[in-house]
């Protein structure tokens, strides 16, 4: 599969939830640490094309660290699971701007689309972050931290459209060394 397509499905298993059951334990059959772990993966292959490709493998890496404790729904993480989710958050920033910095150089024909999403995520994922932040003790900013949040998710399915479309142009990673006999 074409790195930028498996990219795209990563961040879908990451932002996706399909949680089963309620209550303390409700586990995400959508695994993020395997979704961060394909996002790596495959800006690896990228990663000789530009750094910012380079930059996505150390954060998509990250953010599968973070998301272990996180995935299965684990109960008694109520002390940590604020913070862990607000470094999962700054870690799919850095990716998703990682990555269309580097769609940006590598094909120019789409560097404009690429520099607009970026932008446009990088504000939308700063304004839900700060009204989320500032939602912890006004009721007025939860809403508006709602709001905000469903803006970042529409610009994020735009960012994946505007990949998986882009994908096509990208050009193909170098291919494997053969093992060694």
């Amino acid at each position: 599969m074409n790195p930028l397509r498996t990219v795209v499905v990563g961040l879908l298993l990451v932002v996706g939830d399909l949680r089963i059951g309620d209550g303390e334990v409700a586990p995400d059959l959508l695994p993020d640490p395997v979704g961060w772990v394909l996002v790596a993966v495959a800006l690896g292959r990228l990663a000789h094309l530009h750094p910012g490709f380079g930059v996505g493998v150390v954060a998509a890496w990250v953010g599968a660290a973070l998301s272990v404790p996180l995935w299965p729904g684990l109960a008694g993480l109520r002390e940590v699971e604020l913070p862990l989710d607000t470094a999962t958050g700054i870690v799919d920033l850095v990716v998703v701007v990682a990555v269309l910095t580097g769609v940006m150089a590598v094909v120019p024909t789409r560097s404009a689309g690429a520099r607009s999403l970026r932008t446009t995520y990088v504000v939308a994922a700063l304004a839900f972050g700060a009204l989320a932040l500032g939602s912890l003790g006004s009721m007025a900013l939860a809403v508006l931290a709602l709001m905000a949040g469903l803006v970042n998710l529409v610009v994020l399915i735009m960012v994946l459209v505007f990949l998986g479309s882009v994908s096509k142009e990208t050009p193909h990673p170098a291919p494997a060394a053969p093992a060694p006999r």
